[in-house]
């Protein structure tokens, strides 16, 4: 979802982008034969979108997942260790436990409840204990043009007039892809390394973000039925708050930008 869409926005700047596929390019293959594709490249920047991000599955699949956030993200910095390029994570608000009721700050301590959570975290403690030209980028509630997320799921159900539970005590800061490309962009072009919380600015609950949703797109809000957090039952713990607080950068806030995707989402569907 979101590297199709940094590519594309990347490209459109003016960078030179090598985009290899998980076809070509298994994170969980052969180091030598990796190194190799990636050395052809003589980056400047790995930027690292790639993830295993199936939150549910990863509590019956811990290894898999692992294997890919953790072991796979150490595989990415021994390159750019080998290399001497700037490294880019793309981390999660899944690091923190959601106890917290103020928005998270960049050097709050992260305490994951799920093991996507600790998969993620655990590839940011890597960057961290190897490199030193790093950025690590958490954001949340992510959607965008491609993949399957939480605003397409939700517009599809209104336009099905199926009636779904959305939990109402779920805070969070929703954010598009397309304004996370630009804060990327400016975090790897800033030269100041380290953490950074890159989210839409806001916060909203589930239940209110789908109504906005369906409002925003002209569509009934009536098959919305709130529930609390407690009575949703998924096989992984999520926190209950995560806000993020997108400090220093300038952010749009999370309504400006869901109309901007709805702009961009309606007009593909005409």
């Amino acid at each position: 979802m979101l590297g199709r869409d940094l590519a594309a926005y990347l490209k459109a700047k003016g960078y030179d982008v090598a985009t290899p596929s998980s076809a070509g390019f298994n994170l969980l293959g052969n180091y030598t034969e990796l190194f190799e594709q990636v050395a052809l490249f003589q980056p400047d920047i790995i930027l690292h979108a790639a993830a295993y991000t199936q939150v549910d599955k990863a509590e019956g699949a811990p290894e898999l997942a692992m294997s890919i956030n953790k072991d796979g993200t150490h595989t990415l910095v021994q390159m750019a260790k080998a290399l001497d390029c700037i490294f880019v994570y793309i981390s999660t608000d899944y690091v923190f436990d959601g106890e917290q009721k103020t928005p998270y700050l960049s050097n709050d301590r992260p305490n994951p409840i799920s093991i996507y959570g600790k998969s993620k975290y655990y590839g940011e403690l890597a960057v961290q204990e190897h490199l030193e030209m790093y950025y690590i980028v958490r954001t949340s509630w992510l959607y965008g043009q491609y993949g399957h997320n939480f605003v397409q799921f939700v517009l599809e159900a209104a336009r099905q007039g199926r009636e779904i539970p959305v939990v109402q005590d779920w805070i969070g800061s929703p954010t598009w892809t397309g304004s996370l490309c630009a804060m990327i962009e400016n975090i790897m072009t800033s030269g100041a390394f380290g953490i950074y919380h890159a989210a839409d600015a806001g916060s909203v609950s589930r239940f209110d973000q789908a109504v906005r949703i369906c409002q925003n797109a002209g569509l009934s809000v009536d098959h919305i039925r709130p529930v609390l957090g407690s009575s949703f039952s998924a096989p992984a713990k999520r926190p209950s708050y995560s806000v993020l607080d997108p400090t220093p950068l300038v952010v749009p806030t999370w309504e400006t930008s869901l109309q901007g995707y709805l702009e961009q989402y309606l007009m593909g569907q005409a």
